[in-house]
């Protein structure tokens, strides 16, 4: 990857990408005065390059805020909140360009796999999977050909990827040194602050370290997610097995939605083999997984529970 030199203009394309009343982080600024203040992009972009070079950001920056939104009417069970953490403005323009900038990096060098559809420009979301396996469904059905399918359910995932695995997947898709020094030691400093009802309920001093998962709230947080599931789709792909839909045509072995992952394959056993690839890969543990695997043969369905 090139070296990153962060100009006015980038940080004129981040701004503008940014919605303008999204809710701020610790620095109380919207985008809105971004986008109207232009005197202020060329200090910005030159600032960002400092905090670059330096590999660091003053702590503020680094710190979220997290409210407590009840899903329901029980607000005396802590799991009834969907936690929501909001950034610092400033760090989430930083973290746009940086974005941008190892997107294009692994677009031009085609490291993420196409089976990944969940950070992938352009694309159209969940339609694709969807209509890969509703091809491969009628193929089984056509062809009377067996199939076996596993759903792969990662609980807390953005919360369970090991920061020591981030660090090294940027290095393994060779992200610029400066930048991954950068990102390092800025996860070092992650931390929030919980918010109830608009009510800070931690002092300004005792902030909430995040020493596991994923800063999330900014455009750099699913590009890495992504990154970091990669190898797995690299393994999978590369095992031999999968579900062929005609002959000589390439194998579908998986297909990723995010942290949503489901395994194709011609038989159980090869599917086990895959499932196997996939726990010795994450061997480090994200948590507990829940496999649900489906044997198709013709029109018959017979669903099993691992």
């Amino acid at each position: 990857m090139d070296p990153v030199i962060i100009t006015p203009d980038d940080v004129v394309e981040a701004v503008r990408r940014a919605p303008n009343w999204k809710c701020p982080g610790l620095d109380g600024l919207h985008h809105y005065w971004l986008k109207g203040f232009v005197v202020c992009h060329a200090v910005l972009a030159r600032q960002f390059q400092e905090a670059l070079n330096q590999k660091s950001l003053p702590s503020l920056f680094t710190t979220g805020i997290t409210h407590l939104v009840p899903k329901d009417q029980d607000t005396t069970d802590p799991s009834k909140y969907r936690p929501i953490t909001c950034l610092p403005t400033i760090y989430k323009t930083l973290t746009s360009i940086l974005s941008a900038r190892i997107s294009r990096h692994l677009n031009l060098n085609q490291v993420m796999s196409c089976a990944q559809n969940g950070c992938r420009g352009g694309g159209r979301g969940t339609k694709e999977p969807l209509l890969i396996d509703a091809v491969i469904g009628k193929v089984v059905k056509r062809n009377r050909r067996n199939l076996s399918a596993a759903w792969i359910d990662y609980k807390k995932a953005f919360d369970s990827v090991p920061h020591a695995w981030l660090k090294r997947v940027l290095e393994l898709y060779k992200i610029d040194c400066t930048v991954r020094d950068f990102l390092g030691q800025c996860m070092g400093q992650w931390s929030t602050i919980l918010c109830h009802l608009g009510e800070r309920m931690t002092a300004a001093e005792n902030h909430i370290k995040i020493r596991r998962g994923i800063f999330q709230g900014d455009c750099l947080s699913p590009i890495w997610f992504c990154l970091s599931l990669n190898p797995l789709s690299t393994i999978l792909e590369g095992s031999g097995r999968g579900f062929q839909l005609r002959k000589g045509g390439t194998k579908v072995t998986h297909l990723f939605y995010m942290d949503d992952l489901k395994l194709f394959a011609s038989s159980r056993s090869h599917l086990m083999e895959l499932i196997l690839w996939k726990k010795i890969l994450l061997e480090w543990s994200w948590g507990r997984i829940s496999v649900r695997s489906s044997m198709l043969k013709g029109e018959g369905l017979l669903t099993l529970r691992a």
